[in-house]
């Protein structure tokens, strides 16, 4: 649990020595929490657990300059005010929606607007009370609810999740009886507060006593109101028996509305930092480190002795390993990188000397964080940008040389369109995780064989291709799968059987690698077949390429063949 957690679970834990005890009634340490909580990034809106009840609502700020303090104090009403159906029994009978707040019993808190709504249905498995949010500011701020973490949560800037509102259970423990605690963003709540002028009434109640003590008060004690800046209450104790502290604070925004603009507004580029990093600057000749930050750059149409801005800046392949590792969260697609809800860079490419290249204009657009990420990989250049970057990018002209690869792809998303019945893809993810390993890196060529499997091989369907083999005539052996399968249906439509065996040969080439590199292969013969790949082909990455041709070539085979038997489409 967070700092703020535990501390306001500490508040609830009745001391069992007597001083102690007796301390904790005067309830010193709750209003302490509170005004420190007022501070803090992380904002306590609801709790209902032992001993306390803490919940808030928005007011708008105009009715608390001054604030009507004896009104506030007259809070009388809890999360579970929600919008209703009001009937009136009068001539003729009435029927209206009865918004929240209705009955809060202070004018005050009846112009206020509720934030959590505490929600009961017996039509839930488990546990039947939930919490809703105000879902106007839900939908302000982009925010969704995530069942498996139990909190509102949106993409931070670097497209990771951030919880911003968390529902959090307490546990019964001992004769502590639980509870829920929800948690704010403060940042929001602030920002919330400034767009519609209103500012927060966090009514509270600590009621102390032990539970296996308490047998009710001995007599009504007397009650003491104190009244500080934006904090009211009335707390009476009866010494060694119990307390109630109860009242209201009002905590106001410590955003500035013109922190709001700046944070929405075009200004905010201003507050930007921006690397620089190691280019070769080819209008001036020279390989010099740039400044991806505006106006230490120029486009073609100023006449200035700056760099231009499509100056090419070269890194060491690693650079992809981060974007690769987690496809929930990147997509890399044949030249472009995203990041969820976060950045995009707009190109990339591979020059011939295994470098990855992209221009200072686009790294200007990726967070500061993400640019020192590339920073760490920036390397002076070996080479020049690669051909497909120079005729796209400079020429101006589609890049037509064949890449087995983005072929491959191409064949299989279209029969995935066409919903062919011989191959099925298994997840539309599976067409982008697949890529070509870049490094020298034995891992990064497994992980790539094992993902080039899941996409092509396991798409093949075995139950269609032993109907289809049978209908043509075929007896297959019961125990025969999905490629041999195919196998039996391309020799039952001519296919000589050593042609048949050649056209699936890159499949079960595949399926052999992963099983041997990926799975549970002795590591002396793993280590052969990656000397050998190494040996023939020179490098991990020619090994794959050659591979994805082949897998390519043999899948246009196939789906020609089943055209011309009327099933597939052409590719």
């Amino acid at each position: 649990m967070s700092g703020v957690l535990n501390r306001l679970c500490e508040l609830a834990i009745a001391p069992s020595q007597k001083e102690a005890f007796d301390s904790w009634l005067k309830a010193e340490d709750a209003i302490a929490f509170l005004t420190d909580n007022a501070q803090q990034d992380e904002f306590v809106v609801y709790a209902s657990i032992e001993h306390t009840f803490i919940h808030m609502i928005f007011v708008p700020a105009s009715l608390t300059n001054p604030p009507d303090i004896d009104d506030l104090l007259s809070w009388d009403f809890n999360a579970t005010s929600s919008w209703g159906i009001s009937y009136t029994f009068s001539e003729p009978p009435e029927v209206s929606i009865s918004p929240p707040l209705d009955n809060t019993r202070s004018k005050t808190l009846h112009q206020g607007e509720q934030l959590v709504f505490a929600r009961f249905f017996e039509g839930r498995m488990g546990n039947k009370n939930y919490f809703e949010v105000l879902q106007k500011l839900v939908h302000i701020f982009d925010l969704h609810f995530l069942p498996e973490r139990n909190a509102y949560c949106r993409l931070d800037k670097h497209g990771d999740i951030e919880d911003v509102i968390r529902i959090v259970t307490i546990p019964v423990k001992g004769e502590t009886g639980g509870g829920t605690i929800v948690l704010f963003k403060r940042q929001l709540l602030d920002e919330y507060m400034v767009l519609t002028e209103s500012v927060i009434v966090r009514m509270f109640d600590f009621t102390r006593y032990r539970p296996s003590h308490f047998y009710g008060w001995s007599h009504t004690p007397d009650a003491k109101q104190i009244t500080d800046v934006d904090l009211a209450y009335r707390s009476a104790i009866e010494p060694g028996n119990g307390s109630y502290t109860r009242g209201c604070q009002i905590v106001r925004p410590l955003m500035s509305k013109e922190a709001v603009i700046r944070r929405h507004g075009p200004t905010q580029e201003e507050d930007r930092q921006y690397a620089s990093f190691i280019a070769h600057d080819w209008k001036n000749k020279i390989v010099r480190e740039i400044s991806c930050a505006p106006g230490h750059t120029a486009n073609y149409f100023t006449n200035s002795d700056l760099p231009f801005e499509l100056s090419p800046a070269f890194f060491r392949p690693e650079v992809l390993a981060k974007y690769k590792a987690d496809s929930e969260k990147y997509r890399l697609g044949d030249g472009s990188i995203s990041c969820r809800g976060a950045w995009h860079l707009e190109t990339y490419d591979i020059n011939d000397a295994g470098q990855v290249h992209t221009y200072i204009v686009y790294l200007r657009r990726l967070p500061y964080e993400e640019q020192l990420y590339w920073k760490a990989h920036n390397e002076r250049p070996k080479g020049p940008i690669s051909n497909r970057a120079f005729t796209t990018d400079f020429e101006g002209r589609w890049d037509l040389e064949y890449d087995p690869l983005i072929s491959l792809k191409h064949a299989l998303r279209e029969l995935n369109r066409q919903q062919v019945p011989w191959w099925r893809l298994r997840a539309e993810k599976l067409l982008d995780q697949v890529h070509y390993p870049v490094t020298s890196s034995a891992d990064e060529w497994a992980n790539e064989i094992l993902q080039l499997d899941q996409l092509v091989v396991e798409g093949f369907e075995e139950k269609w291709l032993r109907q289809k083999a049978q209908s043509l005539g075929r007896e297959p052996d019961p125990k025969l799968r999905s490629l041999k399968l195919m196998e039996e249906c391309l020799m039952a439509l001519g296919f000589e059987e050593d042609h048949a065996r050649k056209i699936t040969a890159p499949f079960h080439k595949v399926h052999y690698l992963r099983s041997k590199v990926k799975g549970h292969a002795s590591n002396e013969e793993a280590t052969a077949i990656k000397q050998e790949v190494l040996t023939e082909y020179g490098s991990y990455k020619t090994h794959f390429r050659v591979l994805c041709g082949e897998c390519d070539e043999s899948i246009q085979t196939i789906t020609n063949a089943l055209l011309r038997n009327g099933t597939g489409v052409p590719v």
